[in-house]
């Protein structure tokens, strides 16, 4: 029992997607940027996911469309897609491993 307890003495809120503004500003800052609190619920995690993505597929169809008329606006286009990808997919699977440990 004592492993489960919190500095504080109290035992952690299981099932639950609310956090305080002070356990907020302890997490990193690359989370506190990256990460929403409303990204930790699963469905909603998903359908950002999946919103995310589709905005990728978007950018890199006109990146391409740009680039076979000849435009080179059309590379920071696929930059820019590309660079989405792994980032969405460091949210996602982030957020599902919930808030980390203090």
């Amino acid at each position: 029992m004592s492993a489960q307890l919190t500095v504080q003495g109290t035992r952690p809120r299981t099932g639950t997607n609310t956090t305080s503004r002070a356990t907020l500003r302890t997490r990193p800052l690359s989370q506190r940027f990256l990460i929403r609190s409303w990204e930790y619920i699963p469905a909603v995690r998903i359908t950002v996911l999946i919103l995310r993505m589709l905005a990728v597929l978007v950018l890199a169809v006109e990146g391409i469309a740009l680039l076979s008329i000849s435009n080179w606006w059309g590379l920071p286009l696929l930059a820019v897609a590309f660079a989405v990808v792994p980032v969405s997919f460091w949210v996602f699977t982030t957020a599902a491993k919930g808030w980390p440990a203090r």
